[in-house]
């Protein structure tokens, strides 16, 4: 990738987010599902680091001259297309594309149950793209 810089700044700010929504969403249940504001913060900082995720795939696919990618979804199909990430992790990137809409536009009420209960596989993902880009990066 051409700016590495820019790649490193990305990634960083992404898995800090992570930590953080990773701190709140850690927390024993009964105490994360009553703060509002907590729960709240917590997907604000997913809908940020998922959002780095998507800005990072489609510079990948840009850089790599795979053309440009029509939406987020389409840079991480982009990306297992050329064999850059395997398909099962481009479709759970899709799914956290999906969660980032939900989180944004409100498409459907967050169910901050199932958000506590998904976020380790989910951060895990999340996680997993990160080391691929930095791999690609050679960071």
């Amino acid at each position: 990738m051409v700016k590495i810089d820019v790649v490193r700044r990305k990634m960083e700010k992404a898995s800090g987010w992570l930590d953080e929504a990773e701190a709140i969403l850690s927390r024993p249940p009964e105490e994360f599902l009553v703060d509002v504001q907590d729960r709240d913060l917590a997907a604000f900082y997913l809908f940020l680091a998922i959002q780095e995720c998507i800005n990072l795939a489609a510079y990948w696919v840009a850089d790599a001259g795979w053309g440009l990618p029509e939406d987020a979804l389409f840079a991480f199909d982009t990306l297992a297309d050329y064999g850059a990430i395997d398909r099962d992790l481009a479709e759970k990137m899709r799914g956290a594309v999906g969660l980032r809409n939900r989180i944004a536009y409100g498409y459907a009420r967050i169910d901050h149950a199932r958000l506590q209960n998904e976020f380790p596989e989910g951060v895990g993902v999340l996680r997993s793209f990160l080391g691929l880009v930095s791999g690609e990066a050679g960071l």
